[in-house]
């Protein structure tokens, strides 16, 4: 009981100190609607923290709304208005002070983040706004998603394992990057001599958890090096042995060969990172479809970044074409300046190599893990094809809607 009792006092500390904004939107029109979009956001809000006891779950919340309501919601509103407004004016003719009074409503009033507003198109469309979840409220959405209709505990786990994910998707003909090895921190693994004989690795944790720990290493002549999943580079061998086992603190790791680009898509990163698609597929009745699918390509790391940056592109799901990001976005102007000098290097008029098969891959691979509402898929284009990676239930929502609008839309 005691043990308990220290676990959800430490989620709670935890909590408290990680965020600042609440784990739901906020709105008086929670105590009565009949609108189910406000209701699917309530339920939302209730979802993001099942395990903590109630009356615990709403001090916490009530504690984050005054920090955000306060002073930190404020700060960003300010901040997001900066880097915006102007271009918003400019562009679609809003004024700044009108700008103003609608993030303060959207953001301060129900606990949307000012930079969601943007992106989803709110401040030009307020009316909008119980359409969208916000990537800040996405863990109790995806709780909330899957939850209903009855899901199997034994497939949450499975997803959640990539060692038995890639042993499962192998065994239906889907390929997949190969697992070297499966290391616990009191194996006897010999990460060196494996790294000298594949030359170039990647190595994850078992979980796959956001990434977290994620480095690729290689070893050519006499210099070993390699690079954090969030850029920070690893100069020798010293510091690749000290990213393994870290990545052993957190988790099983997991040892596979880093893939090659396809090469149609290799000259776009000289230094051989992995370009890869996130094709998420979605339940839609009875059936599995494509919710959406993007090109993610790294790019040359800014001191100023403060992890891996990525040019974004939309493909065309149906056919493999590459288009421009549409919808209600409203990109910083560096971020469209790099987006359409990748999108002037790739060939327009070709459709991504392989990429039917990648489709039905991705749909089959669903059908695998049919009780989840969607998943994404990440996948490389290799020489030899497509290879996907891992998948994930707990995706990031804000790309996803503004390609396809917002995810409570067909309420």
């Amino acid at each position: 009981m005691r043990s308990q009792g220290s676990k959800l006092l430490k989620a709670l500390d935890r909590e408290l100190r990680q965020r600042n904004i609440p784990h739901g939107m906020i709105s008086w029109r929670y105590l009565s609607t009949d609108d189910p979009k406000i209701a699917a956001h309530r339920q939302i809000f209730w979802n993001a923290l099942p395990r903590l006891p109630r009356p615990l779950y709403l001090v916490l919340e009530t504690i984050l709304w005054l920090k955000w309501a306060g002073l930190l919601g404020w700060l960003a509103l300010f901040r997001t208005l900066r880097l915006y407004g102007n271009t918003l004016r400019d562009e679609r003719g809003i004024s700044i002070s009108r700008q103003f009074f609608r993030l303060v409503r959207i953001s301060i009033g129900v606990c949307m983040p000012p930079g969601d507003a943007y992106r989803f198109g709110l401040v030009e469309q307020p009316d909008r706004l119980w359409n969208y979840v916000s990537d800040s409220h996405i863990a109790g959405f995806h709780k909330w998603r899957n939850n209903r209709q009855a899901m199997s505990p034994m497939l949450i786990s499975l997803l959640a394992n990539k060692a038995a994910t890639t042993d499962l998707l192998l065994s239906c003909g889907i390929p997949m990057a190969p697992i070297l090895a499966t290391v616990s921190i009191t194996g006897d693994f010999d990460f060196l001599d494996a790294l000298e004989k594949h030359e170039h690795l990647f190595c994850k944790s078992r979980s796959g958890n956001r990434g977290l720990g994620a480095f690729e290493c290689w070893h050519k002549g006499q210099a070993i090096g390699g690079r954090m999943f969030e850029g920070d580079a690893l100069p020798d061998q010293d510091a690749v042995i000290g990213a393994w086992k870290a990545l052993l603190q957190r988790d099983y790791g997991l040892v596979q060969p880093a893939l090659q680009n396809h090469p149609q898509l290799a000259q776009l990163v000289p230094d051989g990172r992995a370009i890869t698609v996130r094709c998420i597929t979605r339940r839609n009745g009875q059936d599995i479809a494509i919710l959406c699918a993007t090109l993610e390509i790294p790019i040359e790391r800014k001191p100023s970044d403060k992890r891996e940056t990525y040019v974004i592109l939309s493909v065309d799901a149906e056919g493999g074409m590459i288009q421009p990001l549409s919808g209600n976005a409203l990109p910083l102007a560096e971020t469209r300046g790099r987006q359409k000098e990748m999108f002037a290097e790739l060939d327009a008029q070709l459709p991504l190599p392989d990429w039917q098969a990648l489709i039905q891959h991705s749909l089959s691979a669903h059908e695998q893990f049919s009780d989840f509402w969607a998943i994404a898929w990440d996948w490389v284009l290799t020489p030899s094809g497509p290879i996907l990676l891992e998948g994930n239930n707990g995706f990031g929502a804000s790309l996803p809607q503004i390609l396809t609008g917002g995810f409570l839309e067909e309420l």
